[in-house]
C-alpha cells in the first residue's frame, strides 16, 4: 500500500516537474525570440541616438519635427522617441527616452509621459504590424493613415484634457537606472547594456505572466466578457475569436491567426477590415498596458482614453463605411491580392 502511494507521488511529482520545465522552456524560448528580433534593431539606433547627441544634432531634429509634438504638447525632442517606437518597437522608443531625457529642459509631467505612451501603443512597430495588416488583405497606406492619425487625434485631446482639468501636471519619476546621462563612450556603453539586461528581464516577466493567463484560462473570461463589445462594432461571429485574440494577446497573433484563416475561408472585405482596425488601435491590452503603467503612464491614459477611443473611432469608421460599394470597398481599402481572391471565390459561388 505504502509502495503504491509512493509510486503515485512519484508520478505526480515527475508530471508537475515537466509541466514546470515545459513552462519555463516555453518562456525562455518566447524571451531569446523576442530580445533577438529587438535588439538587431534597437542597438544600430541606440548608437545613431548617441551620435545624434555627441554631434549636436537634436537641435535640428526636433526643429524638423516639433509640429507634430507641439499639437500635443511634447517636447519637439519626444518625436525621435515615438519615431523610434513606430521603426523599431516600444521597447525601442524607450531606449531613445532614456538617452534623450537627460537633454530636456524640463523634466516631462505624468500627463505627457501618459500622452507619449498612450500614442505609442497605438502607433508602434509598423515594420512588423503593417506588413501583418498588408497579408490580411488591408492596404498598408489605410491602416498606416488610421493609427498614425489616430494617434495624434487622441494625443491631443489627452493632452488638451489634462491641461485644461489641470490633471497630473507633476513631474513624472523616471528611474535613474534607465537614464543614460552624457557620458564618455564606454561609460555609455555599460549603461545601454544594463538597459539592455533590465528589458531583458522586462520581457521574461511579461511572457510570463501572460502564460500563467492562459495556462489559468483567465484569457478565456476576459474574452467572454469582450464579446458583447465586439458585435456592437459589427464584427462577425466568425471574426469574434480572432480579434479577441489580437485585442489581448497582440496583432502578431490575431493577425497571424486571421492570415491562416483568410487561407481556409472566404472573409468579407468590410468585416477583415473592421477587426484589423480596432486590433491596429487598440492590441495586446495586457501587457502593453502593465508596460506603460510601470514606465510612469497614468491609468486614466493608457486605459480609459485609449479603451473608449479605440471603440469610438471604429464605430465611427464601420457607420461611415457600411454603406459604401464593395466594389469601391475592394479598390481603395483591400489589397490586389484580397480583391483576387475574393473575385475568384465569387466567381465560384455564383457557377
Amino acid at each position: 500500500m505504502i509502495k503504491k502511494e509512493k509510486t503515485s507521488f512519484q508520478k505526480s511529482f515527475h508530471r508537475g516537474f515537466r509541466e514546470l520545465v515545459s513552462f519555463f522552456s516555453y518562456v525562455v524560448h518566447r524571451t531569446k525570440n523576442a530580445c533577438w528580433t529587438l535588439f538587431k534593431f534597437i542597438i544600430p539606433i541606440s548608437i545613431f541616438i548617441r551620435f545624434i547627441q555627441e554631434w549636436d544634432l537634436l537641435t535640428y531634429f526636433s526643429y524638423v519635427l516639433s509640429p507634430i509634438m507641439s499639437v500635443v504638447g511634447l517636447p519637439a525632442e519626444m518625436s525621435l522617441v515615438w519615431l523610434t517606437s513606430m521603426v523599431v518597437s516600444i521597447y525601442g522608443g524607450f531606449l531613445a527616452l532614456f538617452s534623450i531625457y537627460p537633454s530636456l529642459a524640463e523634466p516631462l509631467t505624468v500627463a505627457q509621459m501618459t500622452t507619449l505612451l498612450t500614442m505609442t501603443l497605438v502607433a508602434h512597430t509598423f515594420p512588423i504590424e503593417l506588413t501583418i495588416s498588408q497579408k490580411t488583405g488591408v492596404k498598408t497606406g489605410v491602416m498606416l493613415l488610421i493609427r498614425f492619425g489616430f494617434a495624434i487625434l487622441l494625443g491631443f485631446f489627452m493632452s488638451r484634457m489634462y491641461g485644461i482639468f489641470g490633471w497630473l501636471q507633476e513631474p513624472v519619476k523616471v528611474l535613474p537606472m534607465f537614464v543614460t546621462e552624457q557620458a564618455g563612450w564606454l561609460e555609455w556603453g555599460i549603461r545601454q547594456l544594463k538597459n539592455y539586461l533590465i528589458i531583458i528581464c522586462v520581457i521574461f516577466t511579461l511572457i510570463t505572466f501572460l502564460r500563467v493567463l492562459q495556462v489559468t484560462r483567465v484569457i478565456n473570461a476576459i474574452n467572454k466578457a469582450m464579446k458583447p463589445a465586439l458585435k456592437w462594432l459589427n464584427i462577425s461571429t466568425d471574426m469574434l475569436p480572432l480579434t479577441i485574440i489580437g485585442l489581448t494577446m497582440g496583432i502578431a497573433y490575431g493577425g497571424g491567426l486571421m492570415i491562416e484563416e483568410c487561407k481556409q475561408k472566404q472573409f468579407k472585405p468590410k468585416e477583415v477590415f473592421y477587426s484589423m482596425t480596432l486590433m491596429g488601435l487598440f492590441h495586446s491590452i495586457i501587457e502593453d498596458t502593465i508596460l506603460m503603467l510601470s514606465m510612469g503612464a497614468h491609468w486614466s491614459g493608457v486605459i480609459v482614453f485609449r479603451t473608449i477611443f479605440a471603440f469610438i473611432i471604429t464605430y465611427i469608421i464601420v457607420k461611415f463605411t457600411r454603406r459604401i460599394d464593395e466594389k469601391y470597398f475592394l479598390k481603395y481599402v483591400m489589397t490586389k491580392a484580397f480583391r483576387r481572391k475574393f473575385e475568384q471565390n465569387k466567381t465560384i459561388n455564383n457557377v
